[in-house]
């Protein structure tokens, strides 16, 4: 293996190639504790040794410190860690040993997300969302079902549509017909069904629709 590019970052990041293919960023404390250069042939066991003990080591750091201050789905923490320059197997290896100790959870996730939102949101939005974030879509089901069900006698989406509504701070028996279809297209477009948003404004004024 030939170190055949050393790529400056900043003022001390640095991008290694191994035979032509980004392989690793180090920093120039370890370019100098490994005496690196361009055209270095760098046998095996020194390649596992700064593979392992640095830049895998880095690694599960980050993934750490990002979870540290809010959870987050895999697909995120791969996307940040790749962002963050490390490749695709150090990404999986990382991946692998954080997850080895359950810090990593999509339906943990999926139940805490949809549980602080679905009294604000649509459950079409809450899944979109969810979606997004790279939960899988089974898990996504999985979740609403158990997290909608415990709440069957009062359901959150119906909730949901009266803070928006309330938030509006509207006197709704003083609104023309073209202002309350207003208000139903803006629910409607937010992912909330007719039926529950005509069910909610029922209790507040007369159905509109």
């Amino acid at each position: 293996m030939e170190i055949t590019r050393i790529e400056k970052v900043n003022k001390s990041k640095l991008n290694i190639y191994i035979d032509g293919e980004y392989a690793f960023f180090l920093y120039q404390k370890d370019i100098n504790q490994y005496h690196l250069k361009e055209g270095m042939e760098l046998n095996p066991e020194l390649y596992e040794e700064i593979r392992e003990e640095i830049v895998l080591y880095r690694a599960k750091q980050k993934a750490l410190s990002l979870l540290k201050f809010m959870d987050r789905t895999k697909q995120q923490l791969k996307r940040q860690l790749k962002e963050a320059g490390y490749s695709e197997d150090i990404v999986e290896s990382a991946i692998a040993y954080i997850d080895s100790f359950g810090y990593l959870s999509d339906e943990r996730y999926a139940s805490v997300y949809i549980r602080e939102r679905k009294h604000r949101k649509s459950k079409l939005a809450l899944k979109v969302e969810l979606s997004q974030k790279g939960v899988p879509n089974e898990i996504i089901e999985q979740v609403f079902e158990r997290e909608y069900q415990e709440e069957a006698e009062d359901d959150p989406e119906m909730i949901a549509i009266k803070k928006s509504i309330a938030k509006k701070k509207l006197n709704l028996g003083s609104l023309s017909w073209e202002e309350k279809q207003k208000i139903i297209a803006s629910l409607y477009r937010k992912g909330f069904e007719l039926d529950k948003i005509n069910k909610v404004l029922a209790s507040m004024e007369e159905p509109y629709l």
